[in-house]
């Protein structure tokens, strides 16, 4: 009896420990099931909640070489009311007065905004939104309203800080800039810095409100933002304005498909200017495409320079060697080629086939050199290779693809890259390969350049915060891409084009120019009853003392198509008014006194530049940034105090300077002209408020 009473309860127990055990499961897994599965569901109906989110920070600004702004990030606020969290005295009392002012502000009447008010305080909206967009300056005026101005707790204010990225010169090298989109792939500057321009990612506590919103749980201006670095491009908005607009003029006035332009120094590579203009569906231009960088083609008769190095290099024939011409029509095996100029000459010197630009002389010279067998035409892609034209430029900007030339030593069941015995005849003037403009003009700024072939760059310097430099230093990529007698030939070969050649027509006054013109068919293999040419010109100038090399391709133009009526004049006047802007900055250089006057700004900058041309100066400031001044013939240092509590005297900086001054003390800060500040909107002295503050420059 015992026993079974025992035996009895043992089972009670057993049972209430098992309804125990499947309790506990049961609340486990639900516990897991709401943690991992149905966070979202469940906060989203809880209305608040506050979690850390991980933001960006501050985006750092792109300049020009000479300290002009091409992109900054501007900030703009979305406003909302919190209707809930308004006293009833508060509401009640300054009701009237708030309705007053947003309509003065925003539109619509007092009792539209009254009624709005009145509803979302009924319905309990904690987030009922006011405007979108506005501008620092706006929202101060905003905060400044009856009930508004009690702050976010008292007042029910709320706002959200956003970005735009702005771009003060607007079409002027955008695609080279480029975009930082927040939803789409960046392009451009902005993509391949996007780290160093980005900056460090900060956490932020935020705080969810209806619609899946979230606002900072205090006022975001106080946020600590960690700021990216500055990029100060090579670029020279003087020359980007003359390249952009003279090459707009071309495009338009033929009805082309596209166009693009690229200015660079000779000595190191440096991009000037960098313009890509596409015709959209309205007829209209802008900047849809980088063809500079990213669009491979066959480059025509521009080629023919590579060509003839390599012809040069084997030795077998020379500037003065008879080229046959066959009257300007010849075949190969099963293939006729023709010169666009039915000129009926039958002989002729090297020098004089590169000069008029004849397909046949290109084509017969280098035949005769690399096309009668495998091996030959191995030496034929050897020596190209050796210069270096197949290679990418290998540019910060990406997008740029390699060069297409066909290899002779490869077999391959694809037609369109396979070697065949016309391929030489034609590679010689240009087809048979596709190169982008930047990598052909690559070639012509090493035969400007005494045959160095440097890294074509655009970013010059790197400003990190806390004012640390990097500087990218100019780079040789081949010592030499031909012997030294070979490129002085091919310099007199594109000073023949220039003087007696397709080019003696370009009207240049100010300076002297060689180059090459080119004028390619396009998918000249298939039947069309309209055709369709590229039209281009390569070259550089001053011939003698080469300081800038510069292309210009013009894409499918209407009613003429010869490079040198279509893109050469567009050299010329690129040539002509860089070096009449030249001048003029050499004059400027020489008012050094003058100049002087007007400086301040960061005092290891003016020592470099000083030094590097020569000047005295006396150093007696302490600080890092400084003014100078002309005292008895030698430039003087003398500190520029910068307090962190007050509005501090930028007069004299350049923009670079003013513009991390400024947003290094948590103003914001626009930008009007071009040159050194000579005014300021705010007056130096004025206690920092984090205003937004206008600097004029001229």
């Amino acid at each position: 009896m015992v026993m079974d009473r025992k035996s009895e309860l043992l089972v009670r127990v057993y049972i209430v420990f098992f309804v125990f055990v499947v309790l506990a499961v049961v609340i486990l897994s639900k516990v897991i099931t709401i943690s991992l599965f149905e966070g979202e569901k469940w906060r989203e109906r809880g209305g608040r909640n506050v979690k850390w989110i991980e933001v960006n920070g501050e985006r750092g600004n792109i300049y020009d070489s000479r300290g002009n702004l091409l992109a900054t990030s501007l900030p703009y606020f979305d406003i909302y009311v919190d209707a809930v969290t308004i006293s009833e005295d508060l509401f009640r009392n300054q009701l009237k007065a708030l309705c007053d002012k947003l309509a003065l502000m925003f539109g619509k009447t007092p009792d539209y905004w009254s009624s709005k008010l009145k509803d979302a305080r009924k319905s309990k909206n904690r987030y009922l939104s006011i405007a979108r967009n506005l501008s620092k300056e706006e929202l101060e005026t905003v905060k400044s309203f009856p009930i508004f101005r009690e702050g976010r707790y008292k007042g029910g204010i709320l706002y959200e800080t956003h970005t735009s990225r702005e771009k003060p010169y607007q079409e002027l090298a955008s695609r080279t800039i480029g975009l930082d989109r927040t939803n789409a792939s960046k392009i451009g500057l902005e993509e391949s810095f996007d780290k160093t321009l980005s900056g460090e990612k900060q956490r932020r506590l935020m705080q969810r409100y209806p619609g899946n919103q979230w606002l900072p749980i205090y006022d975001p201006a106080y946020a600590d933002q960690k700021r990216g670095a500055d990029i100060v491009t090579t670029l020279d908005m003087n020359y980007q304005d003359i390249v952009h607009h003279e090459l707009l003029d071309v495009v338009r006035r033929y009805n082309a498909k596209a166009g693009t332009a690229i200015l660079m120094e000779v000595k190191t590579g440096a991009i000037k200017a960098i313009s890509n203009l596409g015709q959209a569906s309205d007829g209209s231009y802008s900047e849809d495409y980088n063809y500079a960088i990213g669009r491979l083609s066959e480059p025509g008769s521009t080629f023919k320079l590579i060509s003839a190095m390599a012809i040069l290099e084997s030795g077998e024939i020379d500037l003065d060697s008879r080229i046959a011409l066959s009257g300007g029509k010849k075949k190969f095996y099963d293939r006729l080629m023709y010169d666009s100029d039915q000129h009926g000459k039958s002989v002729v010197s090297f020098k004089e086939a590169f000069e008029m630009s004849s397909n046949v002389g290109m084509a017969t010279a280098a035949f005769s050199v690399f096309g009668q067998n495998r091996l030959e035409w191995i030496k034929f892609y050897e020596s190209i290779q050796k210069m270096g034209a197949m290679e990418s430029t290998a540019i910060e900007i990406h997008g740029e693809p390699d060069p297409f030339f066909k290899n002779p030593s490869h077999e391959t069941a694809d037609k369109a890259s396979r070697w065949s015995g016309t391929t030489v005849p034609w590679m010689a003037h240009g087809y048979e390969l596709q190169m982008t403009p930047l990598q052909i003009l690559n070639v012509y700024n090493a035969v400007a350049n005494n045959g160095a072939m440097m890294k074509p760059f655009i970013v010059n310097e790197i400003i990190e915060p806390g004012r640390k430099i990097r500087r990218v230093q100019p780079r040789i990529v081949k010592q030499k891409i031909a012997d030294a007698d070979v490129i002085v030939k091919a310099q007199q070969l594109l000073k023949a084009v220039a003087e007696s050649g397709t080019a003696k027509k370009f009207e240049i006054t100010n300076t002297s120019f060689a180059g090459k013109t080119g004028t390619t068919r396009i998918n000249y293999w298939q039947t069309k009853d309209v055709k369709e040419y590229n039209a281009s010109f390569a070259g550089y100038f001053p011939a003698d003392d080469p300081k800038y090399s510069l292309i210009v391709v013009i894409y499918n133009p209407k009613g003429a198509y010869y490079g040198s009526q279509v893109a050469g004049p567009v050299f010329s006047q690129i040539a002509q008014r860089v070096s009449g802007m030249e001048e003029r900055y050499l004059a400027q250089a020489e008012e050094k006194p003058k100049v002087a006057k007007a400086h301040s700004g960061y005092k290891p900058d003016y020592k470099q530049l000083l030094e590097f041309i020569g000047i005295d100066y006396s150093n007696n400031a302490r600080s890092n940034w400084v003014e100078m001044s002309d005292r008895n013939d030698q430039m003087a240092f003398s500190s520029k105090r910068i307090k962190t509590t007050v509005v501090p005297d930028v007069y004299g900086m350049g923009v670079r300077d003013a513009v991390y001054v400024l947003e290094s003390l948590g103003m914001k800060v626009k930008v009007h002209g071009m040159g050194r500040v000579y005014r300021q909107s705010i007056k130096p002295g004025t206690a920092i408020k984090e205003q937004e503050i206008i600097i004029y420059l001229q």
